[in-house]
């Protein structure tokens, strides 16, 4: 072979390497933009499944927050018609106890005059008294009623601190004595009663459904205050 006939057979041999390695370049290439383009598919599809879970997730906390909304609504309600009970059940018992303390009043007392849900205001604040019983000229003495469905530590405190905290109030019976009834409706433990008698207050209870003061203890000192 002559020299130029290996010349032209090495260039022939560097050709086709360039050659073969432009198409292995461009095969390269390919392959890269295969595996960016299925990346981004997955991508895509990673981003679609996330956002699905977001909304998914969005849509169980508006509804975990309507029910919330609904349960508090309801408690609020249930609460409210329990109260309008309760008020009711109230009013019920004092229409039915009040008389027949009345009629007590006046028997035992000589009271002259009976007042049911006595109210005043002083300032912000206010009283109500469920009931109160007077008779003034030589006795010039009244009672203080206060009728409870359930009697407890806290009844006979408030009835007490009405008696001493009246002439706040009611200052248009300064000069009068007064005393506490407690007319209560739930039966009552023999230590119960003890408490009130022990508060110096009167009591009226239910046997049978008639209302009824039952003879203090001998030991009773009934607790009283000036106006």
């Amino acid at each position: 072979m002559t020299t130029m006939e290996q010349i032209q057979a090495t260039l022939a041999e560097i050709t086709e390497q360039q050659k073969q390695g432009v198409l292995s370049l461009e095969a390269f290439k390919a392959q890269l933009a295969a595996s960016q383009e299925a990346a981004n598919h997955s991508l895509e599809a990673f981003k679609a499944q996330l956002a699905a879970s977001q909304e998914a997730d969005d849509r169980r906390a508006i509804e975990a927050d309507r029910r919330a909304a609904e349960a508090a609504r309801d408690t609020k309600e249930l609460k409210q018609q329990i109260g309008g009970l309760g008020n009711k059940f109230g009013s019920f018992t004092e229409g039915l106890l009040l008389p027949s303390v009345e009629k007590m009043l006046s028997e035992r007392f000589g009271m002259t005059t009976f007042t049911m849900r006595m109210k005043s205001r002083k300032g912000e604040e206010w009283m109500e008294l469920d009931g109160f019983g007077f008779a003034n000229g030589e006795k010039n003495i009244g009672f203080i009623v206060e009728v409870k469905s359930h009697l407890d530590k806290k009844s006979v405190e408030q009835t007490l601190k009405q008696l001493q905290r009246f002439g706040e109030f009611y200052p248009q019976y300064k000069g009068t004595t007064l005393y506490g009834i407690i007319a209560a409706v739930d039966a009552l433990s023999p230590a119960t009663r003890q408490s009130v008698y022990d508060a110096g207050l009167y009591l009226v209870t239910v046997q049978d459904e008639v209302a009824e003061m039952p003879a203090p203890p001998s030991t009773f000192v009934p607790f009283s205050t000036l106006v």
